[in-house]
This record gives structure tokens, C-alpha cells and sequence, in this order.
């Protein structure tokens, strides 16, 4: 999956990829931060792995500030 939008729209534009095993990562090239988050749980786009994704880039962007 590649998408240039995602729902929460923390990220500026950039690029977020994902991989059947919920491997996740972006690339923010505005605001200079790229993050990783690698499970390996199935199905892809597990409720849960979406919702620990979501909080995962909330804090890195919280970091931030």
C-alpha cells in the first residue's frame, strides 16, 4: 500500500508505506522525520496494529514540539 493522504493527517506531504505482516513506515520530507513500526501479525490492517501505528506517529510528532 502507498498513500500520500492518511486519516489523521498529522504528516505533511510525504509517503506512507505498508506491508502484509502490518509493517509500517513514513517519510515527512517538510518537517524532516521519517518513522518505522515493524509487527508481524496478520491479518493486514489489523485493528490493533493500526491503532499502535496511529500512537506511535502521534508521539514521534509529539516529540517534536
Amino acid at each position: 500500500m502507498l498513500t500520500h493522504r492518511w486519516s489523521n493527517q498529522i504528516r505533511t506531504a510525504g509517503a506512507i508505506r505498508a506491508g502484509l505482516g502490518n509493517t509500517y513506515f513514513w517519510i515527512d520530507p517538510a518537517k524532516g522525520v521519517a518513522g518505522v513500526i515493524l509487527m508481524q501479525l496478520l491479518p493486514f490492517a489489523d485493528p490493533k496494529a493500526l491503532a499502535l501505528f496511529n500512537q506511535f506517529e502521534k508521539a514521534v510528532y509529539a516529540s517534536l514540539a
